[in-house]
């Protein structure tokens, strides 16, 4: 918006830099002009460092591009270094150099806008007012560097470059020539140009002149207004500006030579006058500011006002991580954290705080607030596990230039549930807002016990997992503890406390209890432990015994807590399975499933095992099943003496039948295997019961219209005997009278019978 500026302050130190370039370099820049000159490239190790300049519309070779560029419009300028033959970690350091001839231009090279491009084989790329320093992450690299710079005055403006070491490789160079503008630029374009802006805030615009006017007529439609210095700017050519309002618009004009009457008459501006004026607008909308010249063009500035970002809590998260690897991770999840009373650093909540475009949103405040269990401290260090948490609430303070803030969570030494409440202030709305709630679980001393059964039938002189594994994570029976114990505290919160856990057997010739071990792994919980249980040798199918788990607080001295007891059955190998279904009737396309029971040759259930059930031949069906292929001589998981095949669907068939599923287990004598069930098919059922009842309307519809017609000759007869017998004319002709409703009413009667037929019929077809 405002053209650069650039200190005297800036010109010397740039200056000062150019007497240190190597003299080879400094020469090269001859007044008027730039010629390509030799570059010393620091790397230490050998190498070449290639460089080019290059503009949008540039041309020429590498090492001497031109490009033209108007005076008050910014022209970016890319450096590129191409190196080879270097090796890692080598560095390189580079000066841009500007030359040229440019008289009265406050333009120099630190004073220029600088970024990085999309650089490669580097690992760090540091831009500063005078060089460009670098270290490879590679033999061959591609340095990218951007430079901004607004031309001030029509002249040639020259880039090239020089290293701060001894070995030659290519320098590049481009030449900028500027030429005066003729148009108005309005923030720094030719064209019409947009801006979006904030309500509420005066923000400053600069209407530069063109060459080809000697007055502009300004207007500002649509929302805001335009506010004017006092007075025009005298600089350039301009001997007698002025600056004057008709209503609404602006007029500025160039003054005559002679006389303040002529303003705007004969003498352009020089180009080179800037009138800065400033926007404001306290409503949101667009506001057009049209600049005309009195030869040139009108050129636009399109702004749109709007209100200032605010917090958005639908784009703002704020995730709660138990762990260092976990936060690095940085899942959009949270962590389930339990740990001990007395832990430091047991959680941190990572909160990212955006506005309603769903981008970074600085300036806040973000307070956590804990109640229950636990102590907080909110701030902006992200490294988990360095900062203890001391208080019940904490405040980042306001986040300048930030959008993250943590929540250290650490214990206080009391069990139970802590709730962290994080509430964000936004200075814009004046609003506090309740972003998130999180929860820890705090754990006390170990003070009861949980059993949880995972095999149920035990082989006898048969070992089971003595992993350390959760349950959780096992696939396979093999992979399965047989119990699983659970420590927790006096809330009835699992416990990591320091414990002696144990299990005991009621009856050592059916069980042999093993050793407990905490378990450790993907989904293991804390106090979760894992307790081995055994079929003792020679016990026989069939016996059960209880398996108790106790637990110690004073290093084993004493087991006083203890678990309900687990019951075990001892089982032997599979001799004989059988299927049924988990229904005994199924609707067309319901759900199914088979449930496979394993036998030993007394009788009893199998002992748990990961075995295959069926023959190679998969199971039939004397109906195609939906969902998936019927299962056959697969591995499975037997627990307790079944498994249960799920992922099958009733057939979908007209009408109700019988399903039936069979086939051969995979024992050695090869036994049938058969199960069956009812189908039905509501909607056949429907049909025929509509049916049945459309026929039986049908023929009550028949009876009444036989009904009727005989009504019907009754009364015609009747009117016959009433012509006969006069003497008996009136009574008769009541009779007829009489007979004649009677008719009526049963004509109405099958009229209605009728059209409830065609209903009935219409719905049966339908």
């Amino acid at each position: 918006m405002l053209p650069i500026d650039f200190s005297e302050r800036k010109i010397m130190s740039t200056k000062t830099a150019f007497k240190r370039v190597a003299l080879v370099a400094a020469a090269a820049l001859a007044i008027g002009g730039v010629s390509a000159v030799t570059a010393n490239a620091a790397l230490t190790s050998g190498g070449t460092n290639v460089v080019t300049w290059t503009a949008p519309g540039s041309i020429g070779t590498s090492s001497a591009a031109t490009v033209g560029a108007v005076v008050g419009t910014p022209i970016t300028l890319t450096m590129t270094q191409t190196i080879a033959g270097a090796v890692a970690a080598d560095s390189t350091t580079l000066i841009p150099l500007l030359g040229g001839s440019h008289t009265g231009s406050t333009v120099t090279v630190a004073g220029a806008t600088t970024a990085n491009g999309a650089s490669t084989g580097v690992s760090s790329q540091v831009v500063t007012a005078g060089s460009v320093a670098s270290t490879l992450s590679a033999a061959a690299a591609t340095i990218i560097t951007t430079y901004t710079f607004t031309p001030d005055v029509a002249g040639i403006y020259s880039f090239t470059d020089a290293t701060a070491a001894n070995q030659v490789t290519t320098a590049g160079a481009i030449t900028v020539t500027a030429t005066q503008n003729t148009t108005p630029l309005v923030t720094g374009s030719s064209s019409s140009s947009s801006a979006s802006l904030v309500t509420g805030n005066y923000t400053a615009e600069n209407i530069q002149a063109g060459s080809g006017d000697n007055i502009y007529t300004i207007t500002s439609t649509g929302v805001g207004g335009v506010n004017y210095p006092a007075a025009a700017p005298a600089t350039g050519s301009s001997t007698n500006p002025a600056l004057s309002s008709t209503g609404s618009s602006e007029i500025w004009s160039n003054g005559s030579a002679t006389s303040a009457a002529a303003t705007g008459t004969g003498i352009n501006f020089a180009g080179t006058e800037v009138l800065g004026v400033s926007v404001y607008s306290s409503v949101a909308g667009t506001q057009t500011v049209t600049i005309k010249g009195n030869v040139s063009a009108a050129i636009t500035l399109t702004i749109t006002w709007g209100a200032a970002p605010s917090l958005s809590a639908a784009y703002s998260t704020a995730y709660i991580y138990k762990s260092a690897a976990s936060q690095a991770a940085a899942a959009a999840a949270d962590d389930s954290v339990t740990t001990d009373k007395a832990t430091v650093n047991a959680a941190d909540i990572v909160v990212t705080l955006n506005n309603g475009s769903a981008t970074g949103y600085n300036g806040t405040t973000v307070t956590a607030t804990v109640s229950g269990s636990g102590l907080v401290t909110a701030n902006t260090t992200s490294t988990f596990a360095t900062v203890a948490s001391t208080a019940k609430v904490s405040s980042t303070g306001v986040l300048t230039g930030a959008h993250f803030a943590y929540i250290h969570v650490s214990g206080d030494n009391t069990a139970g549930t802590g709730t962290i409440t994080i509430s964000v202030y936004d200075p814009t709305t004046g609003l506090t807002t309740t972003l998130a709630t999180k929860t820890v679980t705090f754990t006390g001393s170990v003070a009861g016990l949980k059993a949880q059964q995972n095999q149920f039938v035990l082989k006898a002189g048969g070992s089971t997992y003595t992993g350390v594994a959760s349950a959780s994570d096992a696939t396979t029976v093999a992979t399965t503890p047989a119990l699983t114990v659970f420590a927790t505290d006096a809330n009835g919160n699992k416990s990591n406390a320091s414990a002696s856990v144990k299990i005991v057997s009621s009856d050592s010739t059916v069980l042999t209890a093993g050793p407990c071990q905490l378990a450790n792994s993907a989904d293991s919980v804390v106090g979760e432990y894992n307790c081995v249980v055994n079929g003792t040798a020679l016990a026989a199918s069939g016996k059960t015994a209880t398996i108790t788990a106790e637990a110690s607080t004073d290093g084993g001295t004493t087991f006083t807590i203890m678990s309900a007891p687990i019951t075990f059955t001892i089982g032997g190998s599979i001799a004989v399975v059988s299927i049924a279904t988990d229904a005994a009737t199924y609707v067309a396309g319901s759900p199914l499933q088979i449930i496979a029971t394993a036998k030993d040759s007394a009788g009893n259930l199998a002992y748990d095992q990961d075995s295959a059930l069926f023959s190679s031949t998969p199971l039939v069906s004397s109906t195609v099943l939906g969902g998936l292929t019927l299962p056959s001589n697969a591995v499975v998981e037997v627990v307790n003496g079944t498994h249960t095949f799920k992922g099958f669907y009733a057939p979908v068939t007209s009408g109700s039948g019988t399903l039936t599923i069979s086939g051969t287990d995979s024992t050695s004598a090869a036994n049938a295997v058969s199960a069956t069930a009812a189908l039905t098919d509501p909607s056949s059922d429907a049909s025929n019961a509509a049916t049945d009842a459309a026929n039986e309307a049908t023929d009550a519809a028949n009876a009444a219209t036989d009904a009727a017609n005989a009504a019907a000759d009754s009364a015609d007869a009747a009117t016959q005997a009433a012509q006969d017998a006069g003497d008996k004319a009136d009574a008769a002709l009541a009779a007829v009278t009489a007979l004649s409703q009677q008719v009526t009413t049963v004509l109405a009667k099958v009229a209605a019978l009728s059209a409830l037929l065609v209903r009935i019929i219409k719905k049966v077809k339908a």
